[in-house]
């Protein structure tokens, strides 16, 4: 990971969370631990945030598939918004963990994961790349950025976090072609040219998965290892 994305990193989990606002009786600025926080370890304190954050995404998800089977738009409307609320009360959680215990990666990996839900997908990869630089083999992290990759139209950086995941897990290889998948069909006008060749690529990809899939039932073939088209 290069210098500029590490820092962009250290600059979500600074600004992105409430606990650097002065506290209730005022003051400029600095960090307010709250009451029930005594007697717990800062990275026990850290944990109870992210879990905090964690929960405050599964009210959001509820909201969404709420919002999903909706009767009318307003109905909708009003489930989303409360996802977005939800969204953003996550996302001051998992800052306050990482304000805590700046190595807790999956509270990164979570700060990313609703900043994307909130449509800031520049600042979710910075998250994301926060989490891979403490714990480079954490994959999930590498699975959702590469889904904010894409909604920015970062198709090469969307290639190379597939291959990654190919290579490494193949489960979240799959997730990731679903979304793929997700998008194309959510396109409502033609491909550009841009996109049509990383269409392509997918289409290209789906076969060597299916390849290396039926491959590896073939008898014999259990544990092998097998080095696949890095195209």
């Amino acid at each position: 990971m290069n210098r500029a994305a590490y820092f962009i990193g250290i600059l979500v989990f600074l600004t992105s969370t409430s606990i650097l606002a002065a506290g209730s009786g005022g003051g400029g600025g600095s960090l307010s631990v709250p009451d029930n926080s005594r007697g717990y370890s800062p990275e026990q304190q850290s944990d109870r945030a992210f879990r905090a954050g964690v929960r405050h995404r599964d009210k959001a998800l509820k909201h969404e598939a709420k919002a999903a089977k909706a009767k009318n738009e307003k109905a909708a409307a009003k489930s989303l918004a409360r996802a977005q609320k939800a969204y953003k009360k996550a996302i001051d959680k998992q800052g306050e963990a990482l304000k805590l215990n700046p190595e807790n990666y999956k509270a990164a990996n979570e700060l990313g994961y609703a900043l994307r839900k909130t449509g800031d997908f520049r600042k979710a990869i910075g998250a994301y790349n926060f989490a891979l630089k403490i714990n480079p083999n954490y994959h999930q992290a590498t699975e959702y950025r590469a889904e904010a990759y894409l909604a920015l139209g970062l198709y090469e950086q969307t290639r190379q976090s597939y291959m990654i995941l190919f290579r490494n897990n193949r489960d979240l290889a799959d997730q990731l072609m679903a979304s793929f998948d997700t998008w194309a069909e959510s396109r409502a006008e033609e491909f550009s040219e841009t996109e049509q060749a990383f269409w392509s690529w997918v289409q290209e990809r789906k076969r060597i998965a299916k390849m290396a899939t039926e491959l590896s039932l073939l008898p014999g073939t259990e544990g092998a290892q097998h080095h696949w088209p890095s195209i």
